[in-house]
C-alpha cells in the first residue's frame, strides 16, 4: 500500500558543502547541498540544490517553477548535464542570498535527468559535468560521477512547501510520518507493527519510467531493490544495511511530486530492555531509540523514537 503525502512537499537541500576556497567567476559552482565534500556523485532523477557564485543578475526573490512539468530555464538560469549528448536539467527553484565570505550565492534546485548516461548498474559511470548558464552565457562547471542512486532521506531542515509540524528542537527531524501524515517524534513515537513512510530523493530509475520533470501520476517503484536495516540502539547513526536484508514494503515515486520518493516500511518487534526516548542511559540522553537505514549502491537512514512496552 502507498500512503499519500498529506503535507505538500517539494524537496531541496540547503547547506553549502564546499571544500577549500570559494571561486568567483560567473556561475562557478561553490557547493552541492546535502552531498558530502569530495567527489560529487549524482543519480538519475535526483533532486539537488547547487550553489553558484558570480551570477550577474540573481533574482531578488525566490522564483518557483510551480505545479506541473518543470522547466529547463527559470529566472533566466539553466543547468546543463555535460555528457554526450548534453542534457538540460529541470528546475524547481532559483533563489539568492548573501554568503559572508563569498558574496552573493545563487541557489538552483534541479532534478537530474533520468537520461543520465552511461547506464550504471553496480558503480560509478564515466565523468560528466554540471554547467550553469544565465541567459545563455555559461559559467565554470564542476565534475560529477553518475551512480545508480544517491539516497538522501529528507529532514524538516530541507526546503519544503507547506507548514512544518515537526518538533521545535535543535535537531532536524526526519520526514518520517505516521499514516495520518504527522511526523514521528519523541512526543509522537511509532509503535511495533506500525506502517511508516519516509520521504527521500535520489533513489534512481523507476519501473515504469517517468519523464524527467514530470510528476508521477501513479505508483512507480524503484528499478532496483533497496535493503533495510533496523538498529534498536540509542542515538545510533545510520549504517549500510546487511547484504541480505528485507526490502521496504514500497520504495518509489510519490504521485504528483517530481523527484520525490517515499519508502514505506513496518516497525519490527521491539526488543525487551530498550530504553525509552527522553530517558537517560548512564549519562547519555536518549533522543532516539531506533535507527532505520535504507541502502542500495548508497545508503542513508533515519533516527526515530518507538514506544517501549511497559
Amino acid at each position: 500500500m502507498i500512503y499519500p503525502a498529506t503535507r505538500l512537499i517539494l524537496v531541496a537541500a540547503v547547506a553549502i558543502s564546499a571544500s577549500g576556497q570559494i571561486p568567483n567567476p560567473t556561475g562557478a559552482i561553490a557547493g552541492t547541498g546535502y552531498l558530502p565534500r569530495g567527489p560529487i556523485f549524482i543519480a538519475p532523477g535526483q533532486v539537488i540544490t547547487i550553489f553558484t557564485t558570480g551570477v550577474p543578475s540573481p533574482p531578488t526573490q525566490p522564483v518557483f517553477a510551480g505545479t506541473g512539468n518543470l522547466p529547463t530555464s527559470l529566472a533566466g538560469i539553466g543547468v546543463t548535464i555535460v555528457q554526450e549528448p548534453e542534457i538540460p536539467a529541470r528546475i524547481l527553484e532559483v533563489s539568492s542570498g548573501i554568503c559572508g565570505f563569498c558574496g552573493t550565492i545563487t541557489a538552483i534546485t534541479i532534478q537530474i535527468p533520468y537520461e543520465l548516461l552511461p547506464p550504471v548498474l553496480n558503480g560509478p559511470g564515466g565523468v560528466g559535468g554540471l554547467l550553469v548558464t544565465e541567459n545563455g552565457v555559461a559559467g565554470n562547471g564542476i565534475e560529477f560521477l553518475p551512480v545508480p542512486d544517491q539516497v538522501h532521506i529528507l529532514t524538516v531542515c530541507d526546503t519544503v512547501i507547506g507548514v512544518l509540524n515537526g518538533p521545535a528542537t535543535g535537531r532536524c527531524a526526519w520526514e518520517v510520518t505516521h499514516a495520518n501524515g504527522s511526523l514521528v517524534s519523541n512526543t509522537n513515537p511509532a509503535s511495533a507493527g506500525e506502517a511508516l513512510t519516509a520521504y527521500a530523493v535520489g533513489l534512481g530509475a523507476t519501473n515504469p519510467a517517468v519523464p524527467t520533470g514530470q510528476p508521477a501520476t501513479q505508483p512507480a517503484a524503484t528499478a532496483q531493490t533497496f535493503r533495510m536495516g533496523f538498529n534498536f540502539q540509542a542515538n545510533a547513526p545510520p549504517s549500510a544495511p546487511p547484504s541480505v536484508a528485507p526490502p521496504p514494503v514500497y520504495a518509489g515515486l510519490t504521485p504528483n511530486y517530481p523527484g520525490l520518493y517515499q519508502i514505506n516500511f513496518v516497525v519490527p518487534s521491539i526488543p525487551a530492555g530498550l530504553p525509552p526516548c527522553g530517558s537517560y542511559q548512564g549519562t547519555e540522553f536518549i533522543n532516539t531509540n531506533l535507527t532505520v537505514s535504507v541502502g542500495g549502491y548508497s545508503f542513508d537512514g533515519v533516527e526515530i523514537c518507538v514506544s517501549v512496552p511497559q
